[in-house]
């Protein structure tokens, strides 16, 4: 299916006088305490770990992150480091004065809601610094656009990078791949269903403006899809009960569990084939050519022409996504809708097995 493509600038940030420069990265966290005896987790372990280290540090919970076998869990209370250990997680207590990546996004959702800049590429929180990073294109507006987009935010609360182009959605327009309606070329998804019949996820952007899609053989899938609204890029096809199976790749689809930033995940695309990665960052906004998505997740892949639809899945089956598009050096800052939200948009139920 077609995908976009996000690009990340520095940018400065003139609020009277703060500045945020360009590329600067502001120490976030002291270097954690590793817990002595504490076992190893595996990824699906971390993220199932992951609400109960949230409701443990409550408020003080300061990010969370994958990283060398062990959950991460930031916190702004040294009194909740011991808790944190003691549920199997490594706390990083936070230097510094606190700071509020959230508030950040959200002044600068608001700020870009109704049409984002030029050079804008994509924004939204790293956890492992606990920062809100806005990623500029490159170029002589990069310093104008960033000071622009974060006049008044707290310094330490932002951290700005420059990419090299800009995002854009892409359908490769040739045929023989996964799914095509004749013109443009795409990937499917998920299965899926609701009450009426059983359905493919795909991306929202390649079903706009055509009827039927064909399998590489020509055979017809289905016709008369439909699309997502309030800006989530997912759609899906009607297809014949039954002729929808579980799986990806071979990986049978057991669920949903959400992989935290610093987990491997896989997008399996036409163009791409098996591509995979670590999540980078969730709840982003990117601009692709003017039209803004946000609650997308940033994965450090590569993706390719065609990919758009594509699904991203966990190596022990846990759906993540469906691709939307990529950017950044040779494309390999990866985008998707998380899986929930484009079954909660669509009104359908992920198809497991």
């Amino acid at each position: 299916m077609p995908l976009s493509h996000p690009h990340r600038l520095s940018l400065a940030a003139l609020a009277g006088a703060a500045v945020i420069a360009l590329g600067v990265a502001v120490p976030a966290a002291a270097e954690p305490a590793l817990p002595v005896g504490l076992p190893e987790l595996t990824e699906a372990a971390a993220a199932d770990l992951v609400p109960a280290v949230a409701g443990a540090a409550g408020e003080s919970l300061a990010g969370t992150w994958f990283e060398d076998g062990r959950l991460m869990a930031g916190t702004w209370d040294p009194a909740v480091a011991p808790v944190l250990t003691a549920l199997g997680a490594t706390p990083v207590v936070r230097d510094g004065p606190r700071r509020d990546p959230l508030a950040a996004l959200r002044e600068l959702d608001a700020r870009t809601a109704t049409t984002p800049p030029d050079g804008l590429a994509s924004y939204g929180i790293d956890p492992r610094t606990e920062q809100l990073v806005l990623d500029v294109v490159e170029g002589p507006d990069a310093g104008r656009v960033a000071g622009e987009l974060t006049a008044g935010m707290d310094p330490a609360a932002v951290r700005v990078e420059r990419v090299p182009a800009a995002p854009r959605r892409q359908a490769a327009v040739s045929g023989g791949d996964t799914i095509s309606d004749g013109s443009r070329r795409c990937t499917a998804g998920f299965a899926a269903s609701d009450s009426a019949g059983d359905w493919v996820i795909t991306a929202g952007h390649c079903l706009r403006g055509s009827s039927t899609w064909y399998a590489a053989d020509q055979s017809t899938i289905g016709s008369g899809g439909r699309t997502a609204g309030n800006g989530v890029d997912v759609g899906a096809i009607p297809v014949e009960r039954g002729s929808a199976a579980p799986t990806v790749a071979g990986t049978r689809v057991r669920g949903t569990s959400v992989a935290p930033v610093g987990s491997s995940v896989c997008l399996y695309g036409s163009t791409s084939g098996r591509s995979c990665g670590t999540v980078e960052r969730t709840d982003v906004t990117v601009n692709f050519e003017g039209e803004q998505q946000s609650g997308l997740t940033a994965v450090g892949t590569c993706a390719q022409e065609g990919d758009s639809g594509a699904p991203y899945i966990t190596s022990n089956g846990q759906a993540q996504g469906v691709h939307t598009g990529a950017g950044g050096s040779g494309n390999c800052t990866s985008y998707f809708t998380p899986i929930r939200t484009a079954t909660g948009a669509l009104g359908l139920t992920l198809t497991t097995g």
